[in-house]
């Protein structure tokens, strides 16, 4: 799947399953992660300049996004300005 304008393909990092207090959190209570891998990113518009890449790592604003099926996997279409900061994924 190749995004057009401004539009990244995210693949979110798995949620967490346990608390920091040590409590397990049911799958269908899970909140669905702010932290995701870039898949694929659009060429951008005239006035928008892509940052993103493939394979950066990356915070977004909580619940951005369309969900989107991808080889069996859940993705999600966000807009680069949806993209908080970049991290370090070691």
């Amino acid at each position: 799947m190749k995004p057009i304008r401004d539009f990244v393909l995210v693949k979110p990092f798995m949620a967490d399953e346990i608390t920091e207090g040590g409590l397990f959190i049911p799958e269908g209570f899970r909140e669905r992660s702010s932290k995701a891998k870039v898949i694929a990113v659009g060429r951008g518009t005239s006035k928008i300049k892509m940052e993103a890449k493939k394979d950066d790592c990356i915070f977004h604003i909580k619940g951005a996004g369309e969900p989107v099926v991808v080889g069996n996997e859940l993705h999600f279409l966000i807009r680069q300005n949806d993209i908080l900061a970049y991290f370090s994924n070691n």
